[in-house]
């Protein structure tokens, strides 16, 4: 049964892949460009986690997540202080570098605070 759930998953978010990778063809949008594959990426394991996690799970902890690029095949997500930051890895960050496998095996995720990434700016 968890088998059965588990791959009817992976099937889902490799089909939302595909959907919007022809969304990306029409609008003539390149996913090449490591901030445009951050965004589309970003949007389909974020909806994953909130049909995973329920609704008041997502919201408190990914709503406000924002992707910022793909880099080194690390996807790096903004979020708004280091508590939340911490938090993701310590609670999340397994969950989501395991559903970001399934788009792409080298895929992982790296997330940080405004604050940290307005001091290395600096």
């Amino acid at each position: 049964m968890k088998k059965t759930r588990v791959l009817t998953r992976k099937n889902n978010l490799k089909t939302r892949w595909n959907q919007k990778q022809a969304i990306l063809k029409e609008r003539n949008l390149n996913l090449a460009h490591p901030v445009v594959k951050a965004s589309y990426t970003w949007s389909i394991i974020s909806e994953q986690l909130c049909d995973m996690l329920g609704p008041e799970i997502h919201h408190q902890w990914f709503k406000s997540a924002k992707p910022l690029v793909i880099s080194s095949n690390v996807l790096i997500l903004e979020v708004p202080n280091h508590f939340s930051a911490q938090w993701i890895h310590t609670h999340y960050h397994e969950l989501v570098d395991v559903l970001l496998s399934v788009l792409d095996n080298r895929l992982s995720s790296f997330f940080v605070s405004q604050s940290e990434r307005n001091q290395s700016t600096k």
